[in-house]
């Protein structure tokens, strides 16, 4: 077991380049997601999507806090994924390898919207808009594109 986890991780992988850059890609993605809620008008936000699953509908300077950590700890763990295991079976130059990765993200994970539009509290109650139709999908087509293209733009495993 341990000799197929070894063969599935690169050897080139930097973890902390990985997680730095995995940080700078999500602050990419943040200001891509405040930009676009200014521009689009739909107020779909995952800081406060992951602070309605910590604390309901209640809103607190610590909670925010913490969300805004988790936004940020997902960015480097999914910087770690890509580094260590996907980029390298990723086809392209650098920059299409992160698009792809951040794209392939976000279509794999939408099938589970149905689920957030009907059990999230912030949802139900019309704080935040629903994920489930095609403004929010493109929306996070566009966020996760910058997250991906930042990433494959920055992560180097030789730099």
């Amino acid at each position: 077991m341990l000799n197929t986890i070894q063969k599935l991780i690169t050897p080139t992988w930097r973890p902390g380049k990985a997680a730095l850059v995995g940080t700078v890609a999500t602050a990419a993605y943040s200001i891509a997601m405040e930009g676009d809620k200014f521009l689009i008008g739909n107020r779909f936000s995952d800081v406060r999507f992951i602070q309605g699953l910590l604390e309901g509908e209640k809103q607190t300077r610590a909670i925010s806090l913490l969300s805004w950590f988790i936004h940020f700890l997902n960015g480097a763990i999914l910087a770690e994924i890509y580094a260590a295991v996907l980029k390298r079976f990723l086809p392209g130059p650098d920059w299409l390898k992160g698009a792809i990765f951040g794209e392939i993200f976000i279509v794999s994970a939408w099938w589970l919207t149905p689920l957030a539009d009907k059990h999230h509290p912030l949802i139900k109650n019309k704080e935040l808009p629903e994920l489930a139709n095609w403004t929010s999908f493109w929306q996070n087509i566009v966020r996760h594109l910058v997250f991906g293209l930042t990433l494959g733009l920055l992560y180097k495993e030789n730099s």
